[in-house]
C-alpha cells in the first residue's frame, strides 16, 4: 500500500479519518492507529515493541537511552534493561532488519538505540479499517506460512487431539523438517479454524533470537506481557498466570533446552489450566512430556517409471512443486522433469528447508541440471527466503546451528559416522569410530544422544535396529571428516568392515538369497565409498585390491557389470609405484574382468584372452572353482563368437572337470551347456535330451551362488534353450510356456542379468515367431529399459532389432528396416555372432518386403556363408527358405525349388518342424502357380497332421490360410 500526501495536509479530508504515517523502507508506522503497515499487509507486532518503535522512529537519526525507553514503554512498571534488548529482537526480526544489506536500528554502549534509515511524513486513511490485530496480543510474532501446507495433515490432527488432554507435547524433528510451520499451522487452526475457541489465550514464545539461557525466561514474560524484575524471578512469572487457561507456544528451544525445561516444569506444575506446545530437535525431557517426532515428508520408493501423475501424489514432490511454481513464475512439473525431480526430493530426503531451497535454484539450473549438481548441495542450496531466520537462510547454515548446539564428543561422533554411507548397526559403527578420544561406551551414549538431537535416525524394521545419517546430514558431516586428523583411520576400518561384511555376504548367498539380497544394496553404497577411499591418493591400495575382489560376487549377483568392469580394471593397473596383488587375486580379478567384458560392445571381443588368462592361473593354482567358472567363460565367448563346435568341445571339458568338483551340480550344469551347443549346432533331439535332463536334476532352491559363478541361473538358462528347442521342433505352446517359465524364474530370483537373458534369448524372439505381437513388443519394451538401466549393450542391440521385427509385421517397414540394419551392423562390428544368422534373416525378410531383392541376396548369402562356418545349423533351413523366396520373387521357379527343397531337407535331418511348416508354405505357392495345385495341397495337408498343439500360433494359421487358398 503506498499513499501520496504532505505533512501540513489536513488532519480530515473529505469527511474521512486521516492519521500521520511515518515512512521508512517499505513501511509505514501510523503511531495514532498503533498500526504498521509493509506494502498492503499490517504487520503484526507487540504492543512493548509498537511504542518502542514509535520512540525511536520519531527521533530517528539520534541515540535514545535505555533509561528514555524504559520510561516509553514502561511508564508505571520498573524492569530491568534486558527487557528492551528481548523487544528490539522482535523489532529487527519483523523488520528484516540485517537482511539484504537494510539496516534500521543500531546500538551503542552506554548511548542506547538509534533509528538510522530515512523518514518521512505522510497523511492517509486510518487504519482503523484494516483487519485488526489478532485480540490475543501474545500472538504478534506467529510465523505465517508461505504457500500451503503439504504432506502434514496427519499431524496438524495429531497435535490438535494431544494438546488438548496433555499438559506437554514436543514436536520434535531435524533442523528444516517444517516443525515451526506445522506449529504456525496447527495455531491458525486453534484461532480461525473449526477449533477456534478452544482456548481463551494462545501466547506464542520465540526462542530463535535469544542467544543467552539468562533472557528465556523475559521471552516468555514478553509474550505473556508480564513485567518480571529480575532473572531469577520464574515464580513471579507463574504468579501471575497462575489461573489463566491458556496454550503456550515455546518455537526453537534446543539451544536453550535446559533453562526452557526448567521454565516449563515451573508453569506447569503451578499453573494447572496451562498447556504447552513446543518445537525443538531433541526432548525437552520435562515431566509429561509426550513427544511427536516429525519426520521428512514422503518420497517416491527407489523404483522406476513412475508416472507423473504418481509422483505428484507424494507430499515432497508436491512440496518441490508449489514451492518452484511461488519462486518460478509459475513451474509445473512436466513429465520430461518426472525423474530429475524424484531424484532432487530423494537425494534430499524429503526436508521442506531443503525442498525449497533447490525449488528457488530451479530457474538458474533446470531439474536435470540441479538433480546433477547436487553432490555439492551445501554449496547450491542457499539464498532462502529474505524474512527467514538467517539459520534457515542456507542448508549449510541450518546444519551449522544444529553442530554447534553438540557436545564435543558428539560432534566427533557425527563426523566420523559419515563414513557410513547407508544403514549401520551399534557393532559397526563401535568397530569403525570408536578409538582416538572415542570409548565404545561413547559410541553407544553418543548414537542415543544424536538420535534424541534428530541427527541420526533409528531404523526399528527387522530383527536388529540399524541407524543412518540423512543425506544432508551426512554431506556437511562428511566435510567435517574431511577437515579431521583422524579421516584416514576412519576410512581404513570402514574399508576392513566392508571386507568383512561382504565374505559373510557370500555365505548367506549360499544359504538364503533373498536375505542376502536384501543386505545387498546396504552394503553396496558402503563398499563403493570404501573403494574410492583405498584408491585415491590418501588411501590403502593395497586394502582396496582385497576389497575389490571381495566385491565381485556382490556386483555379479546385482548385475552390475559396468561397475565391476570398472573397479575391478583400477585394481588390475599394475602401477610401478604401487604394490601388487597375489596371483590368487589376479586370478579372481581376470575372471571378473573377462565377464565384465562380454556384455560391452566394444570390448566383447577381447573375452577369450581374459578367460585364457584366468584359466591358466586357476591352473597353476590347482583352484577347481575357478577352472570351471574360466572353462564356463571360454565356452560361453565361443558361444558368443558363434564357434559352436569349438563351444561344444569347450562344454564337454567343462563336463569332465566337473566330475572333480565338491559342488555335485556342476556336473548338472555341464548338461546345460552342452544342451545348448547342441541346439545351435541342429540336434535338436541330443539338446532336448541333456536340457531336460539338467532340469530334472537341479536343485532350485540350493546354491543360488551359481548365479554368481555363471552369470545367470542355470535353470533359467536351461528354461530358454528349452523354449527354443520345443519351438524348433514345432511345440509352440509348450515352448511359450517355457519362455514365460524363465522370465518368471527371472523376476522370482531378483536377478536383473538372468531376467534380460530370458527376454533376449527366449520371450521376445520366439513371440515374433510364433506372431504375438503385443506380448512380443512387451516383452521387447522391458528388455529396452533393463538394458538400457544397466547398460548392457550387446542385448540393447538384440531389443533394437526385435522393435525393428515388430515393425516390420506390423508393415512399417521405412521404420524398422533401418533398425535392424543397424543392429547387425553393431553386432558384426562387436564380433558378438551367437545369434547372428537369426538377425540376418529378420534383415533379408525386411530387404524382401521393400522390393530391395539385390541386397537381399547379397544377404542370404552372408547369412548361407557364416552359417556354415560357424556350424550354425539351427536356423539354416529358414536362410535356404528365404533364398528360394528371393528366387520365387524375380519368378525363377526352379531355383526357388531347389532352395526350398534343401530347406525341407535340412529341417527334416533335425526334426524342425516348424521350419518344415515355413518352408512347406512358401512352396506351395510355387506349385500353385505352375499348375501343381494337388501336389501343394497334398504337402500342405501332411504338414498340417504333424502338428499336435499350437493351434493359436501363427505358423498352425498361416498353413490353414494357405490351404485355404489353394483349395479355393
Amino acid at each position: 500500500m503506498r499513499w501520496s500526501g504532505s505533512a501540513d495536509a489536513s488532519p480530515n479530508v473529505d469527511g474521512r479519518d486521516m492519521d500521520e504515517g511515518l515512512c521508512f523502507g517499505d513501511f509505514v508506522l501510523f503511531p495514532r492507529s498503533r498500526a504498521l503497515v509493509e506494502g498492503s499487509r499490517r504487520v503484526q507486532i507487540g504492543s512493548r515493541a509498537f511504542d518502542i518503535l514509535c520512540l525511536l522512529v520519531e527521533r530517528a537519526g539520534l541515540f535514545v537511552s535505555k533509561r528514555d525507553i524504559l520510561a516509553h514503554a514502561w511508564p508505571t512498571t520498573h524492569v530491568e534493561d534486558a527487557n528492551i534488548r528481548v523487544q528490539v529482537a522482535e523489532l529487527r526480526k519483523v523488520l528484516g532488519d540485517g537482511r539484504e544489506g537494510r539496516r534500521y536500528i543500531v546500538n551503542a554502549p552506554s548511548r542506547g538505540y538509534a533509528f538510522i534509515a530515512p523518514v518521512g511524513r505522510i497523511v492517509a486513511p486510518s487504519q482503523a479499517g484494516l483487519k485488526p490485530p489478532a485480540k490475543n496480543p501474545a500472538l504478534r510474532s506467529m510465523p505465517a506460512a508461505l504457500g500451503k501446507i503439504i504432506g502434514r495433515a496427519e499431524a496438524s490432527r495429531t497435535l490438535l487431539g494431544e494438546i488438548g488432554h496433555r499438559r506437554l507435547v514436543t514436536v520434535v524433528g531435524t533442523g528444516g523438517v517444517g516443525k515451526t510451520t506445522l506449529v504456525a499451522s496447527v495455531m491458525s487452526q486453534l484461532i480461525e479454524g473449526p477449533d477456534a475457541g478452544r482456548w481463551r489465550k494462545i501466547c506464542f514464545v520465540d526462542l530463535a533470537p535469544v542467544s543467552d539461557e539468562r533472557v528465556v525466561l523475559r521471552a516468555f514474560a514478553s509474550a505473556l506481557d508480564i513485567a518480571i524484575v529480575n532473572d531469577e524471578a520464574t515464580s513471579s512469572l507463574v504468579q501471575h498466570i497462575r489461573d489463566e487457561a491458556c496454550l503456550i507456544v515455546v518455537d526453537n528451544c534446543e539451544h536453550v533446552i535446559d533453562a526452557v525445561a526448567d521454565i516449563i516444569e515451573a508453569i506447569l506444575r503451578d499453573a494447572p489450566a496451562i498447556h504447552v506446545l513446543a518445537t525443538s530437535r531433541e526432548p525437552l525431557r520435562a515431566e509429561c512430556e509426550w513427544v511427536h517426532r516429525l519426520h521428512p515428508l514422503e518420497v517416491p520408493p527407489a523404483t522406476n517409471g513412475l508416472s507423473l501423475r504418481e509422483a505428484i501424489a507424494y507430499p515432497a514432490i508436491e512440496l518441490f512443486v508449489e514451492r518452484a511454481g511461488l519462486r518460478s513464475g509459475g513451474y509445473q512439473l512436466h513429465e520430461d522433469d518426472v525423474e530429475p525431480v524424484i531424484e532432487i526430493c530423494r537425494r534430499l530426503d524429503g526436508i521442506p528447508l531443503a525442498l525449497e531451497l533447490a525449488a528457488g535454484r530451479l530457474d538458474a539450473f533446470g531439474a536435470r541440471g540441479l538433480a546433477a549438481i547436487l553432490d555439492n548441495a551445501l554449496s547450491v542450496l542457499t539464498k532462502g527466503r529474505r524474512r527467514a531466520m538467517p539459520r534457515q537462510q542456507t542448508l549449510r547454515a541450518t546444519l551449522d546451528w544444529s553442530f554447534r548446539l553438540l557436545k564435543p564428543r558428539d560432534q566427533i561422533l557425527l563426523r566420523r559416522l559419515a563414513v557410513f554411507s547407508n544403514r549401520f548397526t551399534l557393532q559397526s559403527a563401535s568397530s569403525v569410530v570408536a578409538g582416538d578420544e572415542l570409548a565404545v561406551s561413547d559410541v553407544v551414549e553418543g548414537i542415543a544422544d544424536l538420535v534424541a538431537q534428530s541427527l541420526v535416525t533409528p531404523d526399528m524394521h527387522g530383527d536388529d535396529t540399524h541407524f543412518f545419517l540423512l543425506e544432508t546430514t551426512r554431506a556437511y558431516a562428511r566435510e567435517k571428516l574431511a577437515l579431521a586428523p583422524e579421516e584416514n583411520h576412519v576410512s581404513k576400518r570402514h574399508a576392513v568392515l566392508c571386507c568383512e561384511l561382504l565374505a559373510e555376504l557370500v555365505e548367506l548367498f549360499d544359504e538364503d538369497d533373498q536375505a542376502a539380497l536384501a543386505r545387498s544394496f546396504s552394503i553396496l553404497s558402503d563398499t563403493r565409498r570404501a573403494l574410492q577411499w583405498a584408491f585415491s591418493s590418501t588411501g590403502d591400495r593395497e586394502l582396496g585390491v582385497v576389497l575389490t575382489v571381495e566385491t565381485v560376487p556382490l556386483w555379479l549377483r546385482l548385475s552390475l557389470v559396468n561397475e565391476c568392469h570398472q573397479w575391478v580394471e583400477e585394481a588390475l593397473d599394475l602401477r610401478d609405484d604401487q604394490p601388487r596383488p597375489g596371483q590368487s587375486e589376479v586370478m579372481k580379478l581376470q575372471a571378473a574382468r573377462a565377464w565384465s567384458l562380454m556384455y560391452k560392445a566394444s570390448t566383447a571381443h577381447q573375452t577369450g584372452a581374459a578367460w585364457i588368462l584366468a584359466r591358466d592361473l586357476a591352473e597353476r593354482a590347482g583352484d577347481n572353482d575357478y577352472r570351471l567358472r574360466s572353462l564356463w567363460g571360454l565356452w560361453a565367448g565361443q558361444m558368443k563368437s558363434a564357434a559352436f563346435v569349438d563351444a561344444s568341445e569347450a562344454a564337454a571339458r567343462f563336463k569332465q572337470v566337473s566330475q572333480q568338483s565338491a559342488d555335485p551340480d556342476d556336473c548338472i550344469i555341464a548338461d546345460r551347456l552342452i544342451g545348448t551347443s547342441l541346439h545351435f549346432l541342429g540336434d535338436q533331439a541330443r539338446a532336448r535330451s541333456h536340457i531336460e535332463r539338467m532340469l530334472a536334476n537341479y536343485n532350485v532352491p540350493r546354491h543360488r551362488r551359481h548365479i554368481v559363478r555363471y552369470q545367470v541361473a542355470p535353470q533359467v538358462a536351461a528354461l530358454v534353450t528349452q523354449a527354443r528347442i520345443l519351438w524348433v521342433q514345432g511345440y509352440a505352446e509348450e515352448a511359450m510356456r517355457a519362455a514365460d517359465a524363465s522370465v518368471d524364474a527371472a523376476r522370482a530370483i531378483d536377478h536383473r542379468l538372468s531376467l534380460c537373458f530370458a527376454l533376449a534369448q527366449a520371450a521376445s524372439p520366439l513371440a515374433l515367431l510364433e506372431g504375438d505381437l503385443n506380448y512380443a513388443e512387451e516383452q521387447t519394451d522391458l528388455l529396452f529399459e533393463e538394458t538400457d538401466r544397466h547398460r548392457l549393450d550387446v542385448w540393447h542391440i538384440y531389443a533394437t532389432a526385435y522393435r525393428g521385427q515388430l515393425l516390420l509385421r506390423r508393415g512399417e517397414i521405412q521404420s524398422g528396416l533401418p533398425l535392424i540394419e543397424t543392429a547387425v551392423e553393431q553386432l558384426r562390428s562387436a564380433r558378438f555372432m551367437q545369434h547372428y544368422s537369426a538377425f540376418m534373416v529378420a534383415l533379408v525378410e525386411g530387404l524382401v518386403l521393400a522390393n530391395r531383392l539385390d541386397a537381399a541376396d547379397a544377404a542370404v548369402e552372408g547369412a548361407i556363408a557364416h552359417a556354415t562356418s560357424a556350424g550354425d545349423r539351427w536356423i539354416a533351413p529358414e536362410i535356404f527358405r528365404l533364398k528360394g523366396e528371393i528366387a520365387f520373387h524375380r519368378h525363377d521357379v526352379e531355383q526357388g525349388e531347389i532352395y526350398f527343397a534343401r530347406s525341407i531337407e535340412l529341417a527334416h535331418e533335425q526334426r524342425a518342424l516348424a521350419w518344415q511348416l515355413r518352408t512347406a508354405i512358401s512352396l506351395s505357392r510355387i506349385l500353385d502357380a505352375s499348375g501343381r495345385t494337388g501336389h501343394a495341397r497334398r504337402l500342405l495337408t501332411a504338414r498340417l497332421t504333424q502338428l499336435t498343439e499350437g493351434f493359436d500360433g501363427d505358423g498352425y494359421i498361416s498353413l490353414r490360410r494357405a490351404l485355404k487358398r489353394i483349395t479355393n
